[in-house]
């Protein structure tokens, strides 16, 4: 990481320097949004980190705290701060900035950006946190909660055309983040591991590209981000779990995923994710969103291989929008194969200490980023005002064989099991 460090220092300072031209008065502007959201499971276990039949408020909650400053005519400041749960803890909140950057217009087709900015994959990347700019309850997690990090801190480069009523933009950035990557273990491998959450802290070189269309409230993107993902703590990732034979009883095999035994290791996970999506009016108050993306990962077979997306469809009625969405993510069948097979691993129970063996098989398997899911969503909002609104949603989500967004009880998984959730919520602007 900090690779990009004294790139995006000059850049800053060239943009200060800039910004100490003569110019009109200064002028600063201060807004913010928050959602405060309830959701509700029908099962013991977590969902989306948060969801269980506890009921949660950390799922969808959040407050946030915008300034934009007009430095010059040309050049402007924004500073975004976000209070919502910690990235790398399950129980804490956190204040933190979420955006940071410098901005810079040559002229009014080029906007130059240096600092803390948002990856522009999706649809909704910029807007993600907003929950008053779109209808449904939460974007739907088969897709947005499927990239190795969501913000970056570096440079961007964006260039627009106007192209008949519409306009057309392309977005280049490059720049590192520092984020943790979320596992779960469902059981105790006694004298080694214990279940619960962990957390792997990792170093992202990010840089992409995404070619946006707008036209009269419609929207068209299509997207590409490669990533380097690398542990920061130096250690390298095993690219995948080998069996191994029992150096004391030969005759037995179990897998094996820690360093030794020959496993392959890679410094670097090299995450591709292409993506396409659109947001349009069909008539009649109708509109139809839709996304679909493929992620590859090269030669570490961490399950991270699969594809995700979903469509929907909604009317607006007033102040009422009702809508319907159906999504899904799979990982790739080698995956899914590997998970399967890791997962019903066992040893006979005269082996010594069979019990711990067949509990680090299952952990292994919880160490993959395997999903197999789907979902369908129906609810709705209601503009109290322009910048606020209340939302219900029933959301079913089928789990096939396994999914990483689910937290499986101890002893057991979730396969061919149904989450139903409703969730509640009221977001707003200011």
């Amino acid at each position: 990481m900090r690779t990009l460090r004294p790139l995006v220092r000059a850049v800053t300072l060239l943009l200060l320097a800039l910004a100490g031209t003569p110019a009109p008065a200064q002028e600063v502007a201060v807004s913010g949004f928050g959602t405060l959201g309830y959701a509700v499971s029908n099962q013991p276990f977590k969902y989306q980190r948060y969801i269980d039949n506890g009921g949660s408020f950390e799922r969808d909650s959040l407050l946030a705290l915008q300034i934009d400053a007009s430095l010059t005519s040309r050049i402007g400041a924004t500073l975004q701060f976000k209070l919502a749960p910690e990235a790398g803890d399950d129980t804490r909140w956190s204040p933190k900035l979420a955006w940071g950057f410098l901005s810079w217009r040559p002229d009014d087709d080029l906007l130059l950006r240096a600092g803390k900015l948002r990856i522009p994959l999706y649809l909704h990347a910029e807007n993600m946190d907003v929950g008053a700019s779109f209808d449904y309850a939460r974007l739907p997690a088969e897709v947005y909660l499927m990239t190795p990090t969501s913000d970056f801190t570096g440079v961007s480069a964006t260039k627009s055309w106007d192209i008949g009523e519409g306009e057309l933009s392309l977005d280049g950035y490059w720049g590192d983040a520092r984020t943790k990557w979320r596992q779960y273990i469902r059981d105790d491998v006694p004298g080694f591991l214990r279940s619960g959450t962990y957390f792997d802290q990792v170093d992202i070189t990010a840089r992409g590209l995404a070619l946006t269309y707008r036209d009269d409230g419609n929207i068209f993107r299509a997207g590409l981000l490669k990533s380097s993902v690398r542990r920061s703590n130096g250690e390298n990732w095993l690219d995948r779990p080998e069996l191994i034979s029992d150096p004391l009883m030969p005759s037995v095999s179990y897998y094996w995923f820690l360093p030794g035994a020959g496993i392959p290791e890679s410094r670097t996970i090299e995450l591709l994710i292409a993506n396409v999506g659109l947001d349009t009016s069909i008539g009649k108050q109708f509109r139809v969103g839709a996304e679909y993306f493929i992620r590859k990962s090269g030669d570490v077979q961490r399950g991270l291989d699969g594809s995700g997306g979903y469509v929907s469809l909604r009317r607006q009625m007033g102040a009422w929008t009702p809508y319907v969405y159906y999504a899904q993510l799979k990982s790739d069948s080698s995956g899914l194969e590997s998970y399967r097979t890791i997962n019903s691993h066992t040893v006979p129970s005269y082996v010594p200490l069979s019990s711990v063996i067949n509990a680090s098989q299952r952990a292994v398997a919880d160490s993959q980023y395997v999903a197999d899911q789907q979902s369908w969503a129906i609810g709705t909002s209601y503009a109290v005002t322009p910048k606020s609104r209340v939302k219900a949603e029933w959301l079913r989500t089928r789990v096939g064989v396994v999914s990483n967004l689910v937290d499986a009880p101890s002893g057991t998984d979730v396969r061919n099991q149904n989450i139903d959730v409703l969730s509640v919520s009221y977001s707003f602007i200011f």
